[in-house]
């Protein structure tokens, strides 16, 4: 469960999504050896203080450097404080019940800030940066998916099952069901092969039109 929920497709996923002769080419590769190389390296004591060590070691450094590039790229100078090395050092040495307290994230810094923030703000579930991508691949960008997912010239690649591709598509266009990262990183696949294996220059899809809402 740890695994794959950093996964993009899961394992029980991928043996749908790929065809078999993909699954032969990759035979016995273990997609999640990095992490298990990390977590046979440390030398914390619990399970929590194990998967920790594992998140700042994969997910939190991958996580940075994206944020980083992305940040710099569009002149934003961006700082990260909770993540001073002695401020890090001294929450890894908490006790367990202060990191991990049933289901309320974050405890200890909601604790922290309740006489300044307000209740309401206390409360609120975490809210990330997401791009509406999931409704912009059922409507405006809708030929990205058409191109570099369904199209011959993807399918015809032989490493994805076009059933299950084709069937992911359309439950994720019913509204029913979110299929967005997935999605997402097939077309990604596709651009880089058209462009890394196939050598053409890739055109960038038009920007849509998208409706501006005014609030007061």
């Amino acid at each position: 469960m740890y695994f794959d929920n950093f996964a993009v497709f899961p394992l029980s996923m991928q043996s749908k999504l790929l065809t078999p002769a993909a699954r032969e080419r990759a035979g016995t590769l273990d997609a999640y050896a990095g992490v298990r190389a990390v977590l046979r390296n440390t030398d914390a004591d619990s399970l929590l203080d194990r998967l920790l060590y594992a998140d700042i070691k994969t997910y939190l450094h991958e996580l940075l450097m994206k944020q980083d590039q992305m940040s710099m790229a569009t002149s934003l100078e961006s700082r990260v404080p909770f993540l001073d090395h002695k401020l890090v050092e001294f929450t890894c040495s908490l006790p367990e019940r202060l990191k991990l307290r049933g289901g309320t994230t974050k405890y200890i810094l909601r604790e922290s800030m309740k006489n300044i923030l307000p209740p309401a703000i206390l409360s609120r579930s975490k809210m990330g940066f997401p791009v509406p991508i999931a409704s912009w691949f059922r409507g405006a960008y809708r030929s990205v998916i058409d191109e570099y997912v369904l199209s011959e010239r993807a399918l015809s690649r032989r490493l994805f099952n076009a059933d299950f591709v084709r069937d992911l598509v359309g439950r994720h266009n019913s509204g029913a069901e979110n299929h967005d990262e997935r999605l997402w990183a097939l077309v990604n696949f596709e651009i880089w092969q058209r462009q890394f294996l196939d050598r053409e220059t890739t055109k960038t899809p038009p920007v849509p039109q998208l409706e501006m809402v005014q609030t007061s």
